[in-house]
């Protein structure tokens, strides 16, 4: 029984929710909470939680679409004198009850059902007894390289797998079909090529994949699930990151170099996206 405290709980979700709204936003799809008691005193163990939460809700997100919305509550129940809470995850727009991936792994037991069409109701069930720790990845106190908690270091690495990369929307746009791989490629080549020109707009990548514009809006958003105006801002936007990240550019230079002519506007796309001022990230 690992690093288990006995605590009100409600905080820890309200905390979880808003590290991931940043990645909500970036998607496009509204998250909410909502608790239907402020004091849930429960025995549990916080890295278990953080990571079923998070897994269940970065899921979740990034396949419930555009404009659309995912709801949550927490709720309590004592039966059997077992109390337990219940974690409500419903998104709105699409029936994803099929996809095994968004649950998989999840250590608390987890039921999903389709209660509406175009709806999908997970519930995480949370026991004061510990759940099947096989699939644990040992979670520890002991500090790393920079003085930082090697639990909190695993969880923070486990929440920016989550975050959609290029790199990841290649791969997955390639294994779904060679067409899906060879389109988002030249689509990439075609923003990269003109990265740093802030006049490019979707015309210009009509003309460089041939397709009108109703038929690019509708390939974009199958496989990114993002509109081509927003598609070109994300892409900007990671851009931007791995120079911050892996050259010596200052945010000046970054912002020009990818085609955002307002410094101000740079700053709260960039935060709006990564949860993250561009400055913070530099240093």
């Amino acid at each position: 029984m690992k690093f288990r405290t006995t605590s009100n709980i409600v905080p820890l979700f309200k905390g979880i929710i808003a590290a991931i709204q940043p990645f909500a936003r970036s998607n496009q799809v509204r998250l909410t909470f909502s608790s239907a008691s402020e004091q849930m005193n429960l025995i549990y163990n916080p890295a278990q939680i953080v990571h079923d939460v998070t897994e269940l809700l970065c899921n979740t997100i990034a396949f419930t679409p555009q404009n659309y919305s995912v709801e949550t509550k927490l709720s309590e129940l004592k039966k059997n004198s077992e109390f337990f809470l219940y974690y409500e995850v419903q998104n709105d727009g699409a029936d994803l009850s099929k996809i095994e991936e968004i649950t998989k792994g999840l250590h608390y037991k987890c039921t999903v059902s389709s209660p509406e069409v175009r709806k999908t109701l997970y519930c995480l069930k949370i026991s004061e007894f510990e759940p099947d720790e096989k699939n644990m990845n040992g979670f520890a106190h002991k500090l790393n390289s920079q003085g930082v908690p090697e639990m909190y270091a695993k969880v923070q690495k486990e929440l920016q797998s989550y975050f959609r990369n290029i790199q990841s929307i290649e791969k997955s746009a390639a294994r779904k079909s060679h067409q899906q791989g060879v389109f988002i490629q030249k689509l990439n080549t075609i923003i990269q090529t003109n990265l740093d020109q802030e006049e490019l707009c979707i015309s210009q990548l009509c003309d460089g994949l041939a397709l009108s514009r109703s038929q690019l809006y509708r390939k974009m958003k199958k496989i990114t699930h993002l509109s081509p105006a927003c598609y070109i801002q994300f892409y900007r936007l990671q851009k931007a990151r791995e120079l911050l990240q892996n050259t010596g550019m200052n945010v000046s230079e970054v912002v020009y170099s990818v085609g955002f002519s307002s410094h101000s506007h740079f700053t709260r796309a960039f935060n709006n996206q990564f949860g993250i001022n561009p400055s913070l990230l530099k240093k």
